[in-house]
């Protein structure tokens, strides 16, 4: 495949970060959309250095200036990272909520669809339950969901471009820093603090998110009928499990406080697994490295 141009938001994020990365070095052609506030961020001021011809940004502090932003670039694909998650929210987050989630990239899709081949967008399996029905668990993914019905309506008005959603559970990397529970164990590990987690019979189904880039590679260079994917695990991690599996490893051991709370079963929808894509099965072993390079 000849290189093409790719728009990405949300490259601020874990996520986004790490496919940007990657995808620079492969030596396609990116621009991202940061809000101004992002200006002086490290890592994205590293990969400017270093990829002065092949990365470009759209900075802008208000909605209205995308237009004049965006309309006259060329791109080939676009990829919507951009998300804002919290698992509960109060009453001032429903501007950002919706600000983020429906009106950000649905301004964006406006813009675009009439000079686009691929659209990639990324939801999570809360907006499901336990069919492929979409399902509002919080309000983020009901914003998720929403942003999905606009999703429909530019793919109904647009045959020519191919219009993926990608779902998943869980995701982790080297160097991820999220308020997110295996991060945080590790933190927590490096601090000699007691993580507490929910309950002993907690699973997560976790993806590396060296997975995620390889399947949205798998969609750039391929022809992947359109549609809504998921990406996951085939069998969820027990966290009490891999805690007792790593500790018996470790001279210095990993300290867990155990709750007793009510835990919903995990979904089961039924959402078909992105052709051509399989999850690297050294999970559970990558994240031993972090605690065994402390005890080392």
């Amino acid at each position: 495949m000849n290189k093409k141009t790719l728009l990405i938001t949300g490259t601020s994020g874990f996520i986004g970060y790490n496919f940007l990365k990657y995808i620079l070095s492969k030596k396609y052609y990116v621009i991202d959309i940061l809000r101004l506030k992002n200006k002086n961020n490290r890592k994205l001021n590293i990969l400017r250095k270093e990829y002065p011809k092949n990365y470009k940004t759209i900075f802008f502090s208000k909605n209205h200036q995308l237009e004049k932003k965006i309309k006259k670039i060329k791109i080939d694909y676009f990829i919507n990272f951009a998300t804002l998650y919290k698992n509960n929210h109060n009453h001032k987050d429903i501007f950002n909520f919706v600000d983020s989630n429906i009106l950000f990239p649905t301004l964006i899709y406006d813009l675009i669809c009439n000079k686009i081949k691929k659209i990639i967008n990324f939801g999570s399996m809360m907006q499901y339950k336990n069919s492929t029905k979409l399902t509002s668990q919080n309000l983020y993914a009901a914003t998720k969901n929403s942003f999905e019905m606009i999703n429909n309506y530019y793919q109904y008005k647009n045959k020519n471009i191919s219009f993926y959603n990608l779902k998943l559970y869980e995701s982790y990397g080297e160097n991820d820093y999220r308020n997110k529970l295996i991060p945080t164990i590790i933190k927590n590990y490096r601090l000699n603090k007691v993580t507490q987690i929910l309950s002993k019979k907690l699973e997560l189904n976790i993806i590396h998110v060296n997975d995620i880039v390889d399947a949205i590679m798998i969609l750039l260079n391929n022809n992947i009928k359109p549609g809504t994917y998921c990406l996951k695990q085939k069998k969820n991690i027990k966290i009490k499990k891999l805690i007792e599996t790593l500790n018996k490893k470790l001279t210095k051991k990993i300290k867990i406080k155990y709750q007793n709370q009510y835990l919903e079963k995990v979904n089961r929808a039924p959402i078909k697994i992105l052709p051509k894509w399989s999850p690297n099965d050294k999970l559970i072993k990558k994240i031993g490295l972090n605690f065994y390079n402390e005890n080392n």
